[in-house]
């Protein structure tokens, strides 16, 4: 059979960008909101920057963000039943998938024999996995990372994707690079205190596994899959308080009298909250508007190569990465030390380009979305890859950094492959 059919999911409403934009952000927004200055200083030992015009701004930038997102769908609404692939992108998507897997385990090979070289041993691990004070951080720093070498390992969430379509489709399995990707992964999180590391593995799998019913004649439960925010909170408070008892518990547990539940949620929290109240800090001490954009596009500054000839103080006269330490120290907590991300186009391009950079953001993420819904499979690949920064907004502009690069670069050119024109005639939900 030359063309198989993926049979779409009904129900998962959040995967809509527009509906995840407003469940990540408005939570931490009312806490950074509502939460006074005495609080922040006692849970987070910052004052509080983040005022009501930053909010305002904010929800402003969100809404014209949702609006974009829905554009797509209510310009041309075309629903489909499934996702027709044929043999030339199944192809494309095997031999994408298992070039990706490989280039993720070169990176990762490399980087840990760095690691070796520069002093890292067995015995530092065995403290970090025995839960001993201050291991974590030593391992960190022997972790450093290799521009260009390094970043293959962030080729991992596409190749995720890439080969679970394959499997789904009738391929391989992949039992063993799913394992080994999912291994180092999780090694990384733990070694290197990067949970954003398994976000990024997770949640473009949880986007495809929401937009595809099951083929194997399994009952489809539409309403569990509309319920399931109602478990998110739940799951983002376990797997916070899991990898934050490696990471930090060991410390406070000697210096604070509160038990470990309280300590999670006032942490959680705070990494939320004080993602807004620093986003504050960057706009007041470093924009709005500066003269080149370098939140938004923190790629170009750390590009192998480029990076050499472009530098910020030859563009803007310093270097914002430089200056943040001293600002964190001055104005907040070095410990907290996220920009935020929806206050990132604030301070690259002003207030009124800030509207227009969300609203043709949201624009082009409903229009990947909307080629997911209506059974298009370029909007298959690139909708999950993308969703990794829509559920982190709060706390980074995930697409501009330079973690993102490689997976969305990535994303983009394998969606160019796979994509043919409709024919004349054809039914939209044949197309792909």
């Amino acid at each position: 059979m030359s063309t198989l059919r993926l049979p779409l999911r009904e129900g998962a409403w959040w995967l809509h960008p527009a509906w995840t934009a407003m469940l990540a952000t408005l939570p931490g927004l009312l806490a950074a909101w509502t939460i006074g200055d005495d609080r922040f200083r006692e849970w987070w030992r910052t004052p509080k920057i983040f005022d009501d015009g930053k909010a305002l701004i904010v929800l402003a930038f969100v809404g014209v963000f949702v609006v974009g997102c829905m554009l797509p769908s209510l310009a041309r609404p075309v629903r489909a039943t499934g996702i027709a692939v044929n043999a030339r992108q199944r192809r494309i998507l095997l031999l994408t998938g298992r070039s990706a897997a490989a280039l993720t385990v070169v990176g990762y090979a490399v980087w840990l024999a760095s690691a070796v070289s520069g002093g890292l041993s067995l015995a530092d691990l065995g403290a970090v996995f025995a839960l001993s004070p201050g291991s974590a951080d030593a391992v960190k720093s022997e972790l450093a990372t290799i521009g260009g070498v390094t970043t293959l390992t962030q080729l991992g969430p596409l190749a995720m994707v890439c080969l679970f379509l394959d499997r789904r489709l009738g391929g391989r399995p992949h039992t063993a690079a799913f394992t080994v990707l999912t291994g180092l992964t999780l090694a990384r999180v733990v070694l290197n205190s990067e949970r954003l590391a398994l976000m990024e593995v997770v949640l473009p799998i949880l986007a495809v596994i929401s937009t595809l019913r099951p083929g194997d004649g399994r009952r489809h439960h539409r309403w569990l899959w509309a319920g399931l925010p109602l478990l998110a909170p739940f799951a983002l408070v376990t797997l916070f308080g899991t990898f934050e008892y490696v990471r930090s518990w060991s410390h406070y547990s000697t210096t604070m009298q509160i038990d470990y539940s309280e300590f999670v949620l006032r942490r959680l929290t705070g990494y939320y909250a004080t993602a807004y109240n620093n986003s504050a800090i960057v706009v007041d001490e470093i924009g709005p508007g500066l003269v080149w954009p370098y939140y938004t596009v923190g790629f170009l500054w750390n590009f192998p190569g480029l990076s050499a000839v472009l530098t910020p103080e030859s563009v803007l006269g310093f270097d914002p990465a430089r200056v943040w330490p001293g600002l964190l120290w001055r104005f907040g907590n070095p410990e907290y030390n996220n920009t935020g991300g929806l206050l990132a186009p604030l301070a690259d391009y002003g207030l009124a380009g800030g509207m227009v950079f969300w609203g043709a953001t949201g624009l082009a993420i409903g229009a990947c979305h909307r080629w997911m819904r209506s059974g298009e499979v370029r909007g298959l690949v690139l909708y999950p890859v993308l969703y990794v920064g829509l559920v982190d907004l709060a706390r980074y502009f995930y697409w501009g950094e330079g973690r993102a690069f490689p997976s969305l670069v990535g994303a983009v050119l394998l969606a160019l492959f796979l994509h043919r024109r409709r024919a004349p005639g054809e039914n939209p939900a044949e197309r792909t």
